[in-house]
């Protein structure tokens, strides 16, 4: 494989973005360069008016690593440019998870590297546990749905002061998540944005918030299925290269939580590496993109050999 350069240049682009058809749920994603695919599936959920997640968030990783892999961003199912599920009983972290594992089947891709944050590092976990064989090896980052403890982020990031759907919100929340706010860039708001203004967006929110799927679907159902998550791993059940990213200075995820990650994976799998990033909040591949880059780029190189 060709030296690569693994810092984000001024004014590079993604390409234009793609669609595919998933079980009836039309798919927006970004796909470039060749060799061992990497499948990178962001945070956030569906139902949220003072942020919007969506695959350009991966821009700073995407384009240096599509120099010496094939990399893949998708837009989840109810988020960014995707469809929103049809019925309210699968606006669900469930449904996120068969979404995911269905995109990377319609794609006829080979094992992939996937690679999770946030709430996705929590949805690549359960696909690299319930599809193994779709999964070469998975990356986990600052994932604070899959850690056992109890998350401050509803308590840190409650009551934006500022309108929902707007700019200053998303801007607030975002720099809340970072150790330096100067890495929320103008761009990242306009990919913000750009979700916002869909109608279809806001009917996710409705049906999440005023419709109920939220407390009547997503949190118990979460609930559960973190519960026997969490039991698969202390058994021993995900057997795939595996590594954990986190942000020593994230407000929204206790540090803690990734040694326990750590501690019951890395018991039945020699295969796991831990790394925390010093000076990093909650996202680490934005903040330090180029560090970043390098070592997934290393990880998913030993991963393959």
């Amino acid at each position: 494989m060709p030296s690569l350069n693994f810092a984000p240049v001024a004014g590079q682009k993604l390409p234009a973005p793609k669609h595919i058809d998933v079980k009836g749920i039309n798919t927006r994603y970004y796909d470039a360069g060749e060799g061992e695919p990497i499948v990178f599936m962001y945070g956030g959920n569906f139902g949220s008016s003072d942020s919007a997640s969506s695959a350009p968030v991966w821009s700073l990783n995407f384009l240096p690593l599509s120099a010496g892999f094939r990399v893949i961003a998708f837009d989840k199912i109810g988020q960014g440019f995707t469809d929103n599920p049809v019925r309210n009983e699968d606006y669900t972290m469930a449904s996120v998870v068969r979404h995911g594992a269905a995109f990377i089947e319609a794609l006829k891709l080979p094992p992939v590297h996937l690679v999770g944050h946030s709430r996705g590092g929590y949805g690549c976990t359960r696909i690299a546990l319930d599809y193994p064989h779709l999964v070469k090896s998975l990356t986990i980052v600052s994932s604070g749905t899959l850690s056992p403890r109890v998350s401050p982020n509803e308590v840190v990031l409650s009551a934006s002061p500022y309108p929902p759907y707007s700019r200053e919100s998303a801007r607030w929340i975002y720099e809340g998540y970072s150790y330096d706010p100067k890495v929320v860039t103008e761009e990242w708001m306009d990919n913000v944005m750009d979700v916002f203004a869909q109608p279809k967006y806001k009917v996710s929110v409705q049906k999440m918030v005023e419709e109920g799927a939220g407390a009547r679907y997503f949190i118990p159902e979460l609930a559960k299925e973190k519960r026997e998550t969490l039991g698969w791993l202390r058994e021993g059940r995900l057997q795939r290269p595996t590594q954990i990213v986190w942000g020593q200075n994230d407000p929204t995820v206790l540090p803690e939580g990734c040694f326990d990650i750590f501690d019951m994976i890395a018991a039945h799998n020699r295969r796991t590496t831990l790394n925390i990033f010093n000076h990093t909040g909650h996202f680490s591949y934005r903040e330090h993109p180029e560090r970043f880059n390098a070592l997934l780029a290393h990880f998913v190189q030993n991963a393959s050999a």
